[in-house]
């Protein structure tokens, strides 16, 4: 168990360098073989029915089973995938963790995930997190200003804060230029975790404790009784079940019209881009995340090279086809 996370460091690694070349097979399925010890091949049959269903076995749908699964529902509990686990939006996920959210029950739901993530690295079951820190940049004063409102709510939500000028920031993170910053804030237990090696983790550890994984089943309606779900449909067959649960990220808009009446989930997707540059010498493995808000872009440094996206205010909806664009 020890050697997985060296395991995902190698396979990681290959698995970039697969794309320019070509290769067809992914070295993050062989590590897919490792971590779980078993393929698609080696399903059961579907049961007749579960009491819980979660659709989607994306990170989303891993944590529900993994924490059912913790609360002693494992054996009760399955998840159906419509592709491969971990590899819809999860897989294109940048695994960026930060600890202030809009609402108390988010900065806890982050709270814990991170001591999820430490106690699994604990015990040599692969995450990757990584706590580097968080530095996020203001360039107007207004923008300061929610930083320092953030900083007088850091206690009440017991997080570690501070706030910096635009020298300390670059001394933080010397690949920023600051000629136009005004000052920013640093929060040094935020950090990165790998969303597809979280995933493969997490349900794992549920099929250990009894969940039941499905994959290449795609759910085609939700049965309903008197407004309550009693079970669903999918292309390996009917499952009897009390509770669903979705989870299907970009898809559970989708999802919600299974049903009869429909669920309106109010959600829809969009399109963001994200770079990955070539290895960059001398780059520190615990380069921060960077996050420019005025400029709606961030990056970070993953496996030796470094990661930007942006998170555009009005994004372009995708209107999917059942694909992910």
């Amino acid at each position: 168990m020890n050697n997985l996370k060296e395991m995902w460091r190698s396979a990681n690694h290959l698995e970039r360098l697969s794309f320019p070349l070509g290769l067809v097979k992914s070295a993050r399925e062989i590590l897919r073989c490792q971590l779980r010890g078993v393929g698609s091949s080696s399903d059961p049959g579907l049961p007749e029915e579960s009491q819980v269903v979660i659709c989607g076995g994306g990170v989303m749908g891993a944590a529900v089973a993994y924490h059912l699964a913790v609360m002693g529902w494992g054996s009760r509990t399955i998840i159906l995938e419509s592709g491969r686990t971990g590899e819809g939006t999860t897989w294109h996920a940048s695994g960026l963790v930060g600890a202030f959210k809009p609402s108390l029950a988010q900065v806890k739901l982050t709270q814990d995930s991170i001591a999820l993530y430490k106690d699994l690295e604990e015990k040599g079951l692969p995450t990757g997190w990584k706590q580097c820190g968080s530095l996020s940049l203001a360039r107007t004063r207004d923008r300061m200003t929610v930083f320092r409102r953030m900083k007088a709510q850091s206690v009440s939500r017991d997080i570690e804060c501070h706030l910096v000028t635009p020298e300390e920031a670059q001394e933080l993170c010397p690949l920023i230029q600051v000629d136009d910053l005004v000052g920013g804030i640093w929060i040094p237990g935020d950090g990165v975790a790998d969303p597809y090696q979280t995933c493969l983790t997490l349900i794992k550890e549920a099929q250990r404790q009894g969940v039941q994984v499905f994959e290449n089943c795609r759910i085609t309606r939700v049965d309903t009784t008197d407004g309550r779900v009693d079970g669903v449909q999918t292309s390996k067959g009917t499952v009897k079940c009390q509770h669903f649960v979705n989870c299907a990220g970009f898809w559970a808009r989708n999802v919600g019209k299974l049903s009869h009446p429909h669920v309106k989930v109010p959600l829809h997707p969009v399109e963001h881009y994200y770079l990955h540059t070539k290895p960059i010498p001398g780059l520190e493995s615990m380069t921060p995340v960077v996050r420019d808000l005025d400029g709606y872009v961030y990056f970070r440094e993953n496996n030796g090279r470094i990661l930007a996206g942006g998170f555009e205010p009005l994004a372009k909806p995708a209107f999917e086809d059942g694909r992910i664009p």
